[in-house]
């Protein structure tokens, strides 16, 4: 079964004139130079990289957000205080940013799980209207939305908060080849003045100028040719922003854009989890369209070996990535922990307010440095490992480990203070 995989959109990158991406340009240089994955390592690494750039010190991240204090994205504390913030070519507020967006962060080397952001970019997947909903899914654009227990809502409420009509916007884990995707985030949105969806193209009538995503009509007759920017040929991924009211059956089309670009702007350290969409061996495959070359088979590489290094696994790659092309030096399976699944930790750093008790229990707000702020319950058997429940007071600063309950609450499983 084809697992689900995280899919960003950072930036739109120009094909070159003979209608290939820098990324392809440079895997074919490589596949006709024959140069091995050490080789394009040592490049990275300060050798001679003029035809492939050079490695800088720095970390990138893309996954949804599992704690604030400011953000912590794939494990790493990230800074935000000095990072510029955006979302699909617009500009976004740190305060805005919460649990279960998806984003790509990019930033300064991380050091003990600490790195300082320089740039955060949104990854909203999907805006529209709900379609149907079920017990723990809903349809939105005519893509299936699955919910699991660590599906951050904006309003809180979960399904129950949600009906048809309702426009919502969905990050999460997608599933193309299927037009599913695992929800991590879904906030109720107020008369938006155009749609989103990513996905790939079903088909293609280029005379007509229409196509589907699934069982998505879209006609972009009169878009303007500005905002075409890449054909939306059978089997191709594309973002599209669209219009809210159909017209006869299909949505118009406001823009078409290649959504996978992210790491092309980006040389450095970088930490990536997805599926293996393209697989031709255990030492060069994609993941999420990246294409990844691996130097070597060891224990240190492959942690559970290479027998389920597949098409369809989801994985965690680290390494170095030079002009779009990721030199991994370690994959590992992420069986069972995809981000919105049963049993996800979110870990939030802030100061309380609001603080409440409640029998042997009680309630208070977190909020981060960067403002954003969390409804944080504790049961009477959490665990304290500096401290004592007394010490939950207005103007503590503390440590908070815990699961998500109502959709946008932490239930607190351990509490420690970090003042």
């Amino acid at each position: 079964m084809t697992q689900p995989k995280t899919v960003f959109n950072m930036r739109f990158n120009d094909s070159t004139s003979a209608g290939f991406t820098r990324r392809q340009t440079l895997l074919g240089a490589l596949g006709a130079a024959g140069l091995s994955a050490a080789g394009l390592s040592a490049c990275g690494g300060g050798g001679d990289g003029a035809s492939l750039g050079s490695a800088v010190p720095g970390s990138f991240s893309v996954d949804p957000i599992t704690g604030i204090g400011s953000i912590i994205v794939n494990g790493i504390r990230y800074d935000d205080s000095s990072a510029s913030i955006s979302s699909d070519d617009s500009a976004f507020r740190r305060e805005d940013l919460r649990l279960g967006m998806v984003v790509a962060v990019q930033g300064t080397p991380s050091v003990g799980g600490r790195s300082s952001a320089t740039r955060i970019v949104l990854g909203g997947e999907l805006v529209g209207p709900i379609g149907s909903k079920g017990a723990d899914s809903l349809v939105v654009l005519g893509q299936t939305v699955t919910i699991g227990d660590s599906t951050v809502f904006a309003s809180g409420g979960g399904l129950d908060a949600l009906n048809s009509g309702d426009v919502v916007e969905v990050h999460g884990i997608t599933d193309l080849a299927n037009n599913t995707l695992r929800a991590t985030y879904v906030e109720k949105k107020s008369s938006p003045s155009e749609y989103r969806i990513q996905g790939r193209v079903t088909t293609h009538d280029a005379t007509a100028r229409t196509f589907s995503i699934g069982s998505l009509q879209l006609n972009y007759a009169s878009t303007d040719p500005d905002r075409v920017r890449i054909t939306p040929a059978a089997d191709s991924l594309v973002r599209v922003r669209l219009g809210t009211t159909a017209v006869s059956s299909a949505y118009p089309v406001n823009r078409i854009r290649k959504p996978e670009d992210a790491l092309n702007a980006f040389n450095g350290e970088v930490e990536l989890k997805g599926t293996i969409t393209a697989f031709t061996s255990h030492t060069s495959f994609s993941v999420n369209d990246v294409p990844v070359i691996v130097s070597g088979v060891s224990m240190a590489t492959y942690p559970e070996g290479t027998g389920r290094i597949e098409g369809g696994a989801y994985v965690e790659v680290k390494g170095s990535l030079v002009d779009g092309v990721l030199v991994a030096t370690r994959v590992k399976l992420e069986d069972g922990v995809q981000p919105g699944g049963v049993g996800d930790e979110f870990e939030l750093h802030g100061t309380i307010s609001n603080a409440a008790t409640s029998g042997s229990g009680g309630s208070f707000t977190l909020t981060s440095s960067s403002g954003v702020s969390v409804l944080v319950d504790w049961p009477g058997n959490v665990l304290f490992p500096d401290g004592s429940a007394v010490n939950l007071v207005n103007g503590s600063r503390v440590e908070v480990k815990g699961l998500l309950v109502n959709g946008n609450q932490v239930a607190a499983t351990r509490i420690s203070f970090e003042n």
